[in-house]
């Protein structure tokens, strides 16, 4: 099985690993974990580069914090960095391309606008996958 595990370093997110790193464990998934730097460059050129930075580098922290759990348990994993205005289109772009069987991620994330955003990208993933969804409270 082919597992595609969606981190932004959140709690929800973290727990969504957590549970990638038990299907790894007790039925031997494959698993990619990936963050995505929520952005787009070329919309974005005339922001100051410490900000773009700043939004990579909080992405691959999270990316290394997951890893950081798989290489705990001394599982193999797959890691994936992207960048994009709307993340949850790039969690279903790389199932897709990727063939992958089951997505997990976090019911919600890190957003600075909880409240009026709270779960945007999991609905997204969750209607329009192309694989079964699994979202981690």
């Amino acid at each position: 099985m082919k597992v595609l595990v969606a981190t932004d370093g959140s709690e929800h997110s973290m727990k969504a690993v957590d549970r990638a790193v038990e299907l790894a464990l007790k039925e031997e998934a494959d698993i990619t974990v990936m963050s995505v730097a929520y952005y787009a460059k070329e919309d974005l050129d005339e922001m100051p580069l410490n900000i773009q930075e700043k939004l990579e580098s909080q992405a691959a922290e999270a990316l290394r914090r997951a890893k950081a759990v798989f290489d705990k348990h001394s599982v193999p994993v797959k890691t994936l960095l992207e960048a994009g205005f709307v993340p949850a289109n790039n969690i279903i772009r790389v199932a897709e391309e990727g063939k992958f069987d089951r997505i997990l991620l976090g019911s919600t994330g890190i957003s600075g606008l909880k409240r009026v955003f709270i779960g945007s990208t999991a609905a997204k993933v969750v209607a329009n996958a192309p694989c079964s969804v699994t979202v981690v409270r």
